[in-house]
């Protein structure tokens, strides 16, 4: 399937949008983390479906990356959005998952723009416990995140668990540092996010947005 056939626009709501795409490692080392993940997204689902402004205007999609690169269900508001059930398997191909999450927000602001939506700056939230194993297509990868977060055509946000290879997070988090996990902060870690991504759908479209320090002192992270 096609990624114009897993994007669609409702546009009947004429709400401006928040796209964010979840890019989510389910590597066969990310087994005995599974289960706190998925508890997370439904932490982040029942954050934004309670919020009456974020539920129209936050549109989620999930990429897994684990043996192969996958987009679970499709990219839709949070109202109707389900979390995904996750399976850990195989290597971890982040390259690929970055290349698919760019060309998934660019066909995403295709049809906004097709349907005279307005629309906030994409968000990407990578979350891992290790490295590219598809190295061939890194340099790829990190030459398009640079030049779009240069021309201001995402936001890529980067955590890692304590195992997670920070040097090659660096090299794709040209315009933000990567920030590691506490141990089992999982919920926490995608509470913040629901509320962050909720803060900025309430703004506008070129408005700056003060995020809460997730490596305060009751925080979710810490510097690598």
């Amino acid at each position: 399937m096609s990624l114009e056939d897993q994007v669609q626009v409702n546009s009947r709501n004429r709400e401006p949008r928040q796209p964010l795409v979840l890019l989510v490692d389910v590597s066969e080392s990310m087994k005995n983390d599974i289960g706190d993940v998925q508890s997370g997204l439904e932490g982040l689902q029942h954050e934004l479906q309670n919020d009456p402004v974020a539920r129209n205007r936050v549109e989620l999609a999930v990429i897994t990356f684990g043996g192969t690169v996958q987009l679970l269900g499709g990219f839709e508001e949070a109202a109707g959005w389900v979390r995904p059930n996750l399976t850990a398997q195989g290597g971890t191909p982040m390259s690929a998952a970055i290349d698919k999450a760019l060309d998934l927000v660019e066909s995403k602001k295709l049809l906004y723009r097709q349907h005279g939506l307005e629309f906030f700056r994409p968000w990407i939230f990578l979350v891992t416990d290790g490295a590219p194993t598809d190295e061939a297509l890194w340099p790829g990868a990190v030459a398009r995140v640079t030049e779009a977060e240069k021309k201001e055509r995402v936001a890529l946000f980067s955590v890692g668990t304590e195992s997670a290879d920070f040097n090659r997070l660096r090299q794709i988090s040209p315009a933000r540092d990567p920030i590691r996990l506490k141990s089992g902060e999982w919920r926490k870690m995608f509470i913040w996010l629901s509320r962050s991504v909720s803060a900025k759908s309430k703004s506008k479209p070129q408005e700056t947005v003060p995020l809460v320090d997730p490596m305060a002192p009751n925080g979710w992270a810490v510097a690598p």
